[in-house]
């Protein structure tokens, strides 16, 4: 049996009806041990399960690395994909900015699920209705924290998205998204972005960046 949860969704402006959607209650996480240990339920060795378990993971990590994209019957197709690293910025197709490979990682590995997984899954799945989760608002509009944030910035000559969430009181989602849309809308916000991860910072924005 699983339970599933009514999340409630961020609102980017107050005047936005309440949105929702659905998620699973999660009850914890299963371990490497605890799947060879699921595996040994069903007629195989531990040691067996173990070592199909690694080389496994070992054969889809060296085609992965040789340009190749990975697919797992029942479990789904692996594919890398890239991004920068920290403090650099994606050029432009045209333009005067040239990135080597020294500014490009791996930033993940995508796993499109297999139709016939998901399928036999939804066959034996049964769900039942758990709670609903609805987020805190904030006292402050929408306009009230974005002045926050400029007065914020023009003080401190930089924000973090923790800034944000302790002078606004919105969740840390709620915060990422406000600020993203600031940043999108920097001509008229004043505000910008620079970095990634734990580097990300917004500052003010100026014209010609």
């Amino acid at each position: 049996m699983i339970r599933y949860i009514k999340q409630e969704i961020p609102r980017l402006h107050d005047r936005m009806k309440a949105q929702c959607y659905y998620r699973v209650e999660s009850f914890g996480n299963m371990s490497h041990k605890d799947v060879v240990e699921q595996m040994a339920r069903n007629g195989i060795s531990k040691a067996s399960a173990e070592m199909a378990l690694r080389q496994t993971a070992e054969a889809i990590k060296e085609l992965l690395l040789q340009g190749f994209s990975v697919t797992i019957d029942n479990i789904g197709c692996f594919s890398l994909a890239l991004g920068m690293v920290a403090d650099k910025t994606v050029e432009e197709l045209d333009g005067s900015t040239k990135r080597n490979a020294k500014s490009i990682k791996i930033k993940s590995i995508n796993l499109k699920t297999d139709k016939k997984l998901l399928n036999e899954m939804n066959q034996r799945c049964r769900l039942e209705r758990g709670d609903t989760v609805r987020i805190n608002r904030s006292r402050l509009t929408i306009s009230q924290r974005l002045k926050k944030a400029q007065e914020y910035i023009a003080r401190n000559k930089f924000m973090h998205i923790a800034d944000y969430v302790n002078m606004t009181g919105v969740s840390r989602t709620t915060a990422s998204l406000e600020l993203r849309e600031f940043a999108a809308h920097s001509n008229t916000t004043g505000i910008t972005r620079s970095g990634f991860g734990a580097a990300l910072i917004y500052h003010a924005y100026e014209p010609g960046q």
